[in-house]
């Protein structure tokens, strides 16, 4: 399997603009349902990028090989920001269809939202969302330039400036975005859970292109007898161990407080079809990929690799959609196709600029590995 080329990168494209107009014809009929479908999609795939940066600015700090195997596959990822941020627009239209406390009657919100009412404020919020898309926008530009494998030299201590900015504008924005869905819930540690669920969905995007491309056969490998692929699958374990520690932590915090506002979160997040959709995650972003992790023969293998990036990713996916989704309005039956309406539109036009990027630098590791045993 190789990236989509010429004629299937033209079928993504008119895939995404045929899904987006059916967004439209969507909205036409009831708004908020075509904006939450819409802000659950755009917040999945603005992950990818903030997580691709992540995940090089900790490279850059720390040398390695999986951060030499990963380099092409994040830096493209990276360069889908502007897109991604761009999705966000459409919800700053009317903000108060999707975010309970940016309603015109605050009279009707609990107290415990009305004393957050100072920081949840909507131009205050639009304040926030410029300063945090201006941060990461400057951080992507330099990102690419420090990454470039043409540079002659490290940039250790913009990466660890870079990172702190970075962890910043996470936490600003994972508030504004995702926890003030749930206006009367409250955890300290959510916008590590998401910077973390962030770095494992890149980590997997990463290394399914490596896979599916066969780069992981081709490119130096690791120290001692390791290949790269094991190196990557390795860093990628690190991660999704840290998520599932911060997704406990926060788990048992709640449930030991037994607080009904935060209860209140998991309640909603496990009534119905939610509850369905968790046992998947815990399937497909832990279980599955824990064991397939701890088998060295799937990390040494291709077909194995792409098979474990696969799981991971559409746990991540899932996941996501899982913390955002059930806040937001019930969609009706009728507009029930939104919700597949809206990830093939966003979805279909973001692969298609990641491809594109991706395509501008497609083999300078393997010149590299050449040149090395040449």
């Amino acid at each position: 399997m190789t990236p989509p080329r010429g004629k299937a990168v033209g079928i993504l494209a008119f895939a995404g603009a045929a899904g987006l107009l059916s967004c439209i014809a969507g909205a036409m009929v009831d708004l908020r349902a075509a904006l939450a479908a819409w802000m659950t999609a755009s917040l999945i795939l603005t992950g990818l990028p903030l997580g691709a940066m992540t995940l090089l600015m900790i490279h850059g700090l720390t040398g390695g090989r999986w951060g030499e195997a990963m380099l092409p596959p994040l830096r493209a990822s990276v360069a889908t920001l502007p897109l991604a941020l761009a999705f966000l627009l459409p919800i700053l239209l009317r903000p108060d269809l999707v975010f309970p406390w940016a309603a015109a009657d605050t009279a009707a919100l609990p107290e415990v939202v009305r004393a957050k009412l100072a920081y949840l404020d909507v131009p205050f919020f639009l304040v926030r969302f410029a300063a945090c898309a201006a941060v990461w926008l400057a951080l992507a530009f330099f990102v690419l330039q420090w990454t470039d494998p043409a540079a002659r030299r490290t940039y250790t201590r913009g990466f660890a400036v870079g990172l702190i900015l970075h962890a910043a504008a996470v936490t600003v924005f994972s508030t504004d975005w995702m926890l003030s869905l749930d206006p009367e819930f409250t955890s300290t540690i959510y916008a590590m859970l998401e910077a973390s669920a962030q770095a494992v969905g890149a980590g997997a995007l990463a290394l399914s292109v490596l896979a599916s491309t066969r780069a992981v056969e081709v490119i130096a490998g690791g120290e001692g007898d390791a290949v790269p692929g094991e190196d990557v699958a390795n860093m990628l374990l690190g991660f999704m161990l840290t998520f599932a520690y911060l997704a406990f932590m926060q788990w048992i915090v709640v449930w030991a407080g037994d607080l009904p506002n935060d209860i209140g979160w998991y309640l909603r997040r496990v009534a119905g079809g939610w509850r369905i959709l968790l046992w998947l995650v815990l399937l497909l972003q832990f279980a599955l990929p824990f064991a397939a992790f701890l088998t060295r023969g799937v990390k040494r293998s291709r077909r194995g690799l792409a098979w474990l990036a696969a799981l991971v990713l559409a746990g991540h996916v899932l996941e996501t959609a899982w913390r955002i989704r059930p806040a937001l309005a019930e969609p009706r039956l009728p507009l029930t196709w939104l919700e597949l309406a809206a990830p093939l539109a966003a979805g279909c036009l973001w692969t298609t600029m990641f491809v594109a990027a991706l395509k501008q630098r497609p083999r300078i590791l393997f010149r590299r590995e050449r040149k090395a045993h040449g």
